[in-house]
């Protein structure tokens, strides 16, 4: 086991050392790592330097000021997966530094789906103790100045035996949307919701029973959520949908985001940058004509584009 301990952190040293180490590595500065704007399509986000074609397994959530920038890859040695963690890029004085790993995700061998709560004091995550298999938890960090505390393992009624529990997203008022593994459910995994009030956190509700959904994210005044599904109208392998909430609170019907987004590959892990401008997600698709070592592999890559489109999306009877 020691010896397992010591390979994984010596391949996570490796990692870093991967993704920093190129020795023409630009001077990034403003916005969104300096990266021309996109449209009402979808392009790769930093390419060869975000999207590298290494995996990665997630897309990008910001700090509020947008001067931090949190993701998650996975780590394979010899073709074999030994690590799935969380990266991060910083801007100090105006300039964005390589990509590093934060002191709390080098606790674990398994640190992904990092979220930045709206007003950017906490950062919730998922743990796996183990890669084989996969038994995720929720965790989260609390802001210190610009670092973050040590990792503290949600309570009750979180992380419940006989319960997984992974890619966290919070909104505005505190309520904590997961997606969960229940034996009790009809569709075994889902999108939960807990509310929170008068400090507590209520029991989590499965939102659609009878769906098999994955990586929502909700925004921060509940309006919409936006998730990964697979149902009868997808376009591919596993598409983005989103729902409005209907005035009576009641979430309306999951809308498939069409074309511009959606492909024959899987696309998952939806975010918004916390100014709304921008819609971020994680495509599997393979480029025609692209390096087998590089982005548009078909590993996954981040893609970015106008958030636009989910007003576009939005009914008219909502607007």
């Amino acid at each position: 086991m020691k010896r397992v301990i010591n390979i994984f952190y010596l391949l996570v040293i490796s990692a870093t050392v991967i993704f920093s180490q190129q020795n023409d590595f630009p001077k990034l500065t403003g916005p969104y790592l300096g990266q021309t704007p996109p449209g009402m399509t979808p392009e790769l986000f930093a390419p060869g330097i975000v999207s590298t074609g290494k995996h990665e397994h997630g897309s990008p959530v910001f700090t509020p000021d947008l001067k931090e920038m949190y993701w998650t890859a996975i780590i394979r040695h010899q073709g074999v997966t030994v690590a799935r963690t969380t990266f991060r890029m910083k801007q100090v004085d105006g300039v964005w530094g390589k990509p590093e790993m934060p002191p709390f995700a080098k606790q674990f061998q398994c640190c992904e789906n990092p979220f930045i709560s709206p007003d950017g004091k906490r950062l919730y995550f998922s743990v796996s103790k183990s890669l084989y298999p996969l038994v995720f938890e929720l965790y989260y960090v609390e802001r210190l100045g610009d670092e973050w505390s040590e990792p503290v393992k949600l309570k009750e009624p979180f992380n419940n035996p006989g319960a997984m529990q992974w890619q966290p997203t919070v909104a505005k008022n505190g309520s904590l949307y997961f997606v969960g593994y229940n034996k009790n459910s009809r569709s075994k995994c889902g999108i939960f919701c807990s509310r929170y009030q008068n400090g507590y956190y209520l029991e989590p509700i499965l939102i659609d029973e009878f769906a098999t959904d994955f990586s929502p994210y909700i925004a921060p005044d509940e309006s919409y959520i936006i998730f990964n599904s697979w149902r009868d109208n997808q376009l591919g392998n596993g598409d983005l949908y989103i729902s409005f909430k209907n005035d009576n609170g009641t979430w309306g019907d999951a809308i498939n985001m069409g074309c511009k987004i959606n492909t024959e590959s899987e696309e998952r892990f939806p975010n918004v940058s916390p100014d709304g401008k921008y819609l971020f997600f994680n495509r599997s698709q393979e480029i025609p004509g692209a390096d087998p070592h590089g982005p548009g592999n078909g590993y996954g890559d981040v893609y970015w584009m106008d958030a636009k489109i989910i007003e576009e999306l939005r009914p008219k009877n909502l607007e």
